[in-house]
């Protein structure tokens, strides 16, 4: 499966049905993107899920802080 194939919007929908089916936290929701589509967790696979755990829950993350 190339890489336009498995972060699919189809493929994001399965997991956005799934992550509200289950409310798991981010690491269950790897491993069953994982199993569904039969890749391996690279660092891809990883923040595109996370990435899209994170959107799903409204979760925003600051890459700086105010000081």
């Amino acid at each position: 499966m190339n890489k336009a194939q498995l972060f699919s919007t189809q493929n994001l929908t399965d997991l956005q049905d799934f992550m509200f089916d289950t409310m798991l936290p981010a690491d269950d929701c790897v491993d069953w993107f994982c199993d569904r589509f039969g890749v391996n967790a690279t660092d891809e696979v990883i923040d595109f899920v996370v990435d899209a755990h994170f959107a799903f829950h409204g979760e925003v993350h600051q890459l700086w802080s105010f000081e």
